[in-house]
């Protein structure tokens, strides 16, 4: 019995650690940068604020132009867009997720996004 309540505990304990917001779309066409995130915990409200794109790491960050937020079955979906970048090296989101700070590397695609 021991042993079936440590699996559980640790179970539920890895699924808590991999709940985070990660991309599965860049794009830099059209004039404007896209990125699309994923977060597969958004439980009841999920707020979206102080978004920032830093496309050279240790560089210069730019505020999201927009911010689109649809929530489907626990899974959110978010469409950043920000102004026209052109050179890229480890981007990064900054942002808050409900008031708690997150951040996510941009050239990890991770997940589907259709």
């Amino acid at each position: 019995m021991k042993k079936i309540i440590v699996a559980i505990v640790f179970t539920i304990a890895g699924v808590l650690a991999n709940a985070a917001p990660h991309c599965c779309y860049f794009n830099n066409d059209g004039n404007k940068v896209t990125i699309i995130f994923t977060d597969e915990d958004a439980v009841g409200e999920y707020i979206v604020s102080d978004v920032m794109l830093y496309p050279i790491a240790g560089g210069e960050g730019y505020e999201a132009n927009s911010a689109d937020t649809n929530v489907t079955d626990g899974v959110a979906k978010v469409t950043l867009t920000f102004q026209h970048l052109t050179k890229f090296s480890n981007p990064v989101v900054k942002l808050s997720i409900n008031g708690k700070e997150a951040q996510f590397k941009v050239a990890k695609l991770e997940g589907t996004w259709q």
